[in-house]
């Protein structure tokens, strides 16, 4: 086990620089040479009251998972905070300030509801910044500064990271944040002198590769920038917007466009328009707008015309529940239009799966000229890892097409069927290769033909080379001994994160289970997934949507029934919830 696995809150009001105190907490321990793995929560609303919280899982060992327990809470709001303490591990400790600007009833403290195990370190948060910075802004920062001398982690990682955040907002802003910081530093050195923690003493032993601080977004957005994307199209929606926010930043600087549409119709209209004139395009949304894009989508896999789609999977249906997190999109990434209109489907884990797969599907998109749709969550994509860079080659981004034989100009069937269902492509401009691109149901040159014997046909041929496309997507992943597994558990998307935690733990309590990790989800390695379930006693399926959705599509592969855990709470499954309904199907 782990050295050092310890989980930080800061929790608090919109306004209160929650967030900004758990990045540069972020920033700092990664900087010290630790894992870590954060993720924010935060309202709905644009800009409004509400609690926020940060949450990050710091260690000397890579995690998949948030923890379950949280061993230090940063309070910006007793109120708001309050609701955080039955999530306490025993003996956690709790940062609070004991000079709150206006008067609070004694049952209204933080200090009144904890147990009495948790250890309080009550600062004046907001003098101290106003005395050192001659404004309670900061009252973040000296909370932080707080924590840090208590953790025994040291100023220099810390100064580090407030130095990279604000140095471009000018010295004097830079000054005022330093200076809060060190307020509550020294406060706590000399106040807490006999209750130093030390709990976060810096790692030492072997150096290891540069990290870098990446959320999931980020890296979807590296990713399109090295597959060569020229064009984004998008329309702001919750989770998928800083992808967008990204990639204006980035495109323009190798000469690419971001273009913000009127609505997600327009958006996947754009792609399709130029993927079908030979430029790699890409648009990202979540539930609520891919259900707007589903007819063109559809008209995407009728005219094998590539799209590359991110759909960041939010609380639904409908509008939901936009700052929660879910994996309810996939039956409709899957099945999602009218007639069979097969598309390939793929689904990272982690945030270095992010911009590995987000690079791959335009290739895909290419390869077997359809809609590839990459489903990401709000867990993913907003949570942040500090991992080594992930980079592609340069023939990684190579393009995909499968152009026609020069023979054919004057002959050219875009549509032709192949054993392979993968016809020769052809983009406008190319001499004698003139052909209509139409969502109607079309003969091998593209012409209307509504015939029987025309439409079996062709749907076999687009069903045949979206089949095809398992030689090229990343096959099931087992973590396992070889041994028979009393529970074997299958999960996808940011869920296998838990799931595998989970496993290592009820391994390491002598239960003989494994893990499957599925990435591509349509279409899918059937014999894989059975050779893993024929080993299992029992396959446990845990899903963050209410059905069980990968259940549903995979389940028939296995000899019984499979056990469906499913949880809609909006927030990531526990490895622990997953450990209990392992050991409830050995009878434990």
């Amino acid at each position: 086990m782990a050295g050092i696995d310890m989980t930080v809150e800061v929790c608090g009001m919109s306004g209160d620089g929650t967030i900004a105190a758990g990045g540069l907490l972020n920033e700092a321990v990664s900087g010290a040479g630790f894992f870590v793995m954060a993720f924010d929560s935060y309202p709905a609303e644009i800009r409004g009251f509400g609690r926020c919280v940060t949450r990050s899982r710091i260690g000397d060992e890579e995690m998949t998972a948030l923890g379950d327990a949280t061993h230090a809470l940063i309070s910006l709001d007793d109120e708001q905070s309050i609701s955080r303490i039955p999530g306490l591990a025993e003996n956690a400790m709790v940062f609070f300030d004991n000079r709150p600007p206006s008067y609070v009833s004694e049952g209204q403290t933080i200090a009144a509801h904890t147990a009495p195990g948790v250890r309080l370190f009550g600062m004046p948060f907001r003098d101290l910044a106003v005395a050192a910075a001659g404004t309670a802004r900061g009252r973040n920062l000296t909370a932080l500064g707080g924590f840090a001398a208590v953790a025994g982690m040291g100023r220099e990682p810390f100064l580090q990271a407030i130095g990279k955040k604000f140095e471009a907002k000018g010295e004097k802003v830079l000054e005022a944040n330093l200076n809060s910081f060190e307020a509550g530093f020294a406060f706590a050195a000399e106040t807490f002198a006999d209750r130093i923690d030390d709990a976060l003493k810096t790692p030492t032993g072997e150096s290891k590769p540069e990290r870098v601080l990446l959320s999931g977004n980020a890296a979807i957005g590296a990713g399109a920038m090295d597959a060569g994307l020229r064009f984004y199209f998008g329309y702001p929606i919750t989770p998928a917007t800083p992808i967008m926010e990204y990639l204006a930043k980035a495109l323009p600087k190798t000469g690419g466009r971001v273009t913000q549409m009127e609505d997600e119709i327009a958006s996947i209209g754009a792609v399709l328009g130029s993927f079908y004139a030979g430029k790699r395009a890409m648009t990202a949304t979540s539930g609520p707008g891919l259900a707007l894009m589903t007819e063109l989508i559809t008209h995407g896999v009728m005219s094998e015309t590539p799209a590359v789609i991110v759909n960041a999977q939010r609380g639904g249906p409908s509008t939901g529940l936009p700052t929660k997190t879910e994996q309810s999109d996939l039956q409709a990434a899957v099945f999602g239009g009218p007639g069979d209109s097969a598309r390939i489907v793929i689904a990272p884990t982690n945030v270095t799966e992010c911009y590995w797969h987000t690079l791959r599907s335009f290739r895909l998109a290419e390869r077997y000229q359809t809609p590839v749709i990459v489903l990401t969550d709000f867990f993913l994509d907003n949570r942040v890892e500090n991992v080594v860079m992930p980079k592609a080659s340069p023939d990684e981004a190579l393009d995909a097409n499968v152009y026609p034989d020069a023979m054919l100009q004057g002959d050219y069937g875009r549509y032709e069927i192949t054993a392979s269902g993968i016809s020769p492509r052809a983009i406008p401009g190319m001499a004698g290769t003139i052909f209509p691109a139409t969502g109607l149901e079309h003969s091998e040159r593209g012409v209307p033909d509504y015939t029987a014997k025309n439409h079996m046909a062709m749907n076999g041929k687009r069903h045949r080379k979206i089949q095809g496309a398992l030689v090229d997507l990343p096959k099931p992943e087992a973590f396992f001994d070889g041994e028979p597994m009393e529970v074997g558990v299958i999960a996808w998307g940011s869920t296998f994160g838990s799931a595998l935690e989970a496993v290592r733990r009820a391994r390491a309590k002598g239960l003989k289970t494994g893990a499957l990790k599925i990435t591509a989800l349509f279409p899918y390695h059937a014999e894989e997934i059975r050779d893993f379930m024929d080993r299992c006693g029992e396959v446990l399926i845990p899903e963050l949507n209410f059905q069980g959705q990968l259940a549903t599509l995979i389940g028939h592969l296995h000899r019984k029934e499979v056990a469906r855990f499913n949880q809609t709470t909006g927030v990531p499954i526990s490895p622990t919830d997953i450990l209990h309904e392992i050991a409830s199907l050995v009878n434990l």
